[in-house]
């Protein structure tokens, strides 16, 4: 399905977005330090609705600007500058891993703008309990091999310089216990530009520091539209967390994904795609 490219001029940066299709729109707010690229699977939803993918600050073709802005409180200003600058009315938003906290900290603040809310395996939890299931999961999935890899990769001159071949390398290895099956890892192409490879090292501890200063667990009552959030079985992530965000959005309807990992429109695309389409097509427009 073709595709087009814009810059879109928001706040005090250019934001690079992509848009797929016709219909109403639905914009994708991913792991905002990784660039769009590794979302576009998600063209497959371009068939009943415009998918609308953004560079996150400081990633892909989108600017910096100023770096104390690399906040979720920052990021769900960008998007709704964003939306302003594009001229649309009312969107449903989709928010996966990181990206699902500002999907829902940006639904919770603006209500009115938003038809309907999915969250694809968000993370990280809110709990420290929760956190710690988290990382002792990813541990259980690495070895020592993976480990002395890691290391050979940050000692690597061009890993130092930030090349983007090399840092998207590192990056993909940090993030091996996510998939279900690591050799998906050999088909990804996350497609970073030096901008991604400049920030995504820090960018997270950086984003996820600041999560705490919007009150994540009072925005959650303020959500009104329809919601819908899909986990991977097994997400390094626990489902707990998925369960507990469905708990506290009024009518949010939790779906698990049987064997899915972290990225389950990749890895497990057929049931993702039942599962999405038949919340999104219920939803009135």
């Amino acid at each position: 399905m073709d595709a087009s490219s814009q810059i879109a001029q928001v706040r005090d940066i250019d934001i690079n977005v992509v848009r797929v299709g016709r219909g109403s729109p639905l914009v994708i707010t991913g792991g905002p330090q990784l660039g769009h690229p590794y979302l576009r699977s998600l063209d497959a939803l371009a068939d009943e609705n415009e998918v609308i993918y953004y560079d996150a600050r400081g990633t892909g073709g989108s600017e910096l600007g100023d770096p104390t802005q690399l906040t979720f409180g920052g990021a769900v200003e960008d998007l709704e500058g964003l939306r302003a600058a594009l001229g649309i009315a009312n969107l449903s938003i989709m928010g996966h891993s990181l990206g699902g906290h500002i999907a829902y900290l940006y639904a919770s603040r603006h209500p009115e703008r938003v038809t309907s809310l999915t969250l694809v395996d968000p993370g990280p939890p809110l709990s420290e309990e929760l956190g710690g299931q988290l990382w002792s999961a990813m541990q259980a999935k690495r070895t020592a091999d993976d480990d002395a890899e890691l290391r050979r990769l940050g000692t690597l001159a061009e890993f130092e310089a930030r090349e983007p071949a090399a840092v998207e390398n590192y990056i993909l290895n940090i993030y091996m216990p996510f998939f279900r099956d690591r050799r998906t890892i050999e088909t990804l192409d996350l497609g970073f530009t030096e901008m991604t490879a400049a920030n995504v090292v820090d960018y997270e501890d950086k984003l996820v520091s600041t999560l705490a200063d919007q009150d994540p667990l009072g925005r959650l009552a303020m959500i009104t539209c329809p919601t819908l959030i899909v986990h991977g079985e097994l997400d390094p992530i626990p489902v707990e967390f998925s369960r507990f965000l469905a708990d506290r959005i009024a009518g949010a309807r939790l779906e698990i994904i049987p064997g899915g990992g972290h990225f389950p429109f990749i890895e497990e695309r057929d049931q993702f795609q039942r599962a999405v389409r038949a919340f999104l097509t219920s939803v009135p427009v």
